[in-house]
């Protein structure tokens, strides 16, 4: 297999459909660590490099759970890097030809741990300063509701194994996507110290994206 000469020689193994966080801002980031890990680590996979973009995650939203502001912001840089690994992954499945089931149930299930992290973490945060319990509440009905849509589209994908498609597009190439939102989200809720708005919103929106799941399953029966 020929290496990459330059980091351009990886965006021909990006998607040419992306959600719109990553298209603006994290392939552009993804493409560099594709090159450096394919020209310099060896026998680097792409189940490899989702374990390293989860490690990453879970060291991210540790520092989160820290009352230093500073280390909070580490934090929000680690997740938008393990993110970042997150997209590399599928670029080097795609260059290397190894691409796999395994690897892709694994990318996915690696992205449900992300989000309860995140949200756990965005829980605590908040508790911290202002104790409460309603706060634990808000925080593990968002858990279980986004896990169960979760639950629900993988389950929808396995009686129908069709071809996911976005269904908010803002333009041919970019739509708006889940993780990426969520991701960039989260982000903002720890610098701007707004945890509990940001997990009230992912609960609010939680509910009719539950609909929208079962509906469209229904659409295809």
């Amino acid at each position: 297999m020929n290496l990459p000469q330059k980091i351009s020689d990886l965006k021909s193994y990006q998607k040419p459909h992306d959600s719109i966080f990553t298209t603006l801002i994290t392939r552009h980031i993804s493409k560099f660590f594709s090159f450096i890990f394919i020209r310099y680590w060896k026998n680097v996979t792409p189940n490899k490099v989702s374990a390293l973009s989860l490690f990453t995650a879970i060291i991210a939203c540790g520092l989160f759970l820290l009352p230093n502001y500073w280390y909070r912001l580490i934090g929000v840089v680690l997740l938008q890097i393990a993110f970042a690994f997150d997209c590399s992954d599928g670029e080097i499945a795609r260059y290397k030809n190894m691409g796999s089931k395994f690897g892709a149930w694994f990318d996915s299930v690696s992205d449900r741990f992300k989000e309860i992290l995140m949200f756990a973490a965005l829980t605590y945060a908040w508790f911290a300063r202002h104790p409460s319990n309603y706060v634990w509440l808000i925080g593990a009905a968002t858990i279980v509701l986004w896990l169960l849509i979760s639950y629900v589209r993988e389950a929808k994908k396995s009686s129908w194994p069709i071809e996911r498609k976005a269904e908010i597009y803002i333009t041919k190439n970019i739509y708006i996507g889940t993780v990426d939102v969520t991701i960039f989200l989260v982000c903002a809720a720890i610098l701007c110290k707004i945890e509990l708005y940001v997990l009230a919103l992912f609960l609010a929106v939680s509910l009719p994206l539950l609909f929208k799941q079962i509906l469209s399953a229904w659409k295809l029966k």
